[in-house]
């Protein structure tokens, strides 16, 4: 795992994994990471925030009282490229009361990148074989 000043990178079909630590004396359930792409790269801060590309990652605390969760997601072809800040955690305890942990501290950074192929050549379709 890269060390936590390095922002971790990944591509289509890569599993985006991030581990929280929780804590609730009825148990932690449900988790949602909320993280929103950065305008611009490295632009912290609400008017760098995108408002309309959001990615939500989830995981659950199987109801522990002290839980790592690691919430994740499958990057896919409609996730933008770009730097993504987790701008909030919303955590469920085991009797559904949830809790919206607002601009986590120390903040969390992934970025994705689009690797790919482009090339100006065009599949030819021969036919079905046999």
């Amino acid at each position: 795992m890269p060390a936590s000043s390095e922002t971790e990178t990944y591509t289509i079909d890569d599993e985006i994994r991030v581990p929280i630590e929780l804590g609730d004396e009825n148990g932690v359930a449900h988790v949602r990471a909320i993280f929103r792409r950065l305008r611009t790269a490295g632009e912290l801060g609400p008017r760098g925030l995108d408002p309309n590309d959001t990615m939500e990652l989830r995981g659950n605390g199987q109801n522990q009282k002290r839980a790592t969760v690691e919430v994740s997601i499958k990057v896919a072809d409609g996730h933008t490229p770009g730097e993504y800040l987790c701008t909030a955690i919303q955590a469920y305890d085991s009797h559904g009361n949830m809790d919206l942990i607002k601009n986590p501290t120390p903040s969390r950074v992934f970025h994705i990148v689009d690797e790919r192929k482009k090339d100006n050549k065009k599949m030819e379709f021969f036919g079905w074989g046999g």
